[in-house]
């Protein structure tokens, strides 16, 4: 898991977002998760920046412990995720939704 190599500090920034979000649903946990994540590695390069992003995505995603994707904005995040177990279940949702897919894999 990302998140148990996070720093204390990371992890302390990931568990309150996490505690925020739980009572959200994915529209507005998409919002908030893409607008908190874009500012991570401001100081990196543009490449390592995504990466640093996609990194802070991921570990809310894992401390999020969904057990299936079930909404298009949920499949958008877990699409960004670095772990292949997270783009697997959204692209399962995908396949399930293939109306969806261009409009969801476009963004």
């Amino acid at each position: 898991m990302l998140y148990e190599r996070l720093n204390p500090e990371m992890k302390e920034t990931v568990d309150s977002y996490v505690t925020r979000l739980k009572a959200l649903d994915w529209g507005r946990r998409a919002d908030l998760l893409t607008n908190t994540a874009q500012p991570f590695g401001e100081d990196l390069p543009s490449d390592k920046a995504q990466i640093a992003a996609r990194g802070f995505i991921t570990a809310v995603l894992e401390r999020l412990a969904e057990a299936e994707v079930t909404d298009p904005r949920q499949a958008m995040l877990y699409l960004a995720s670095l772990l292949p177990e997270h783009r697997a279940l959204a692209g399962r949702y995908l396949d399930e939704h293939p109306e969806l897919r261009s409009e969801i894999e476009g963004v």
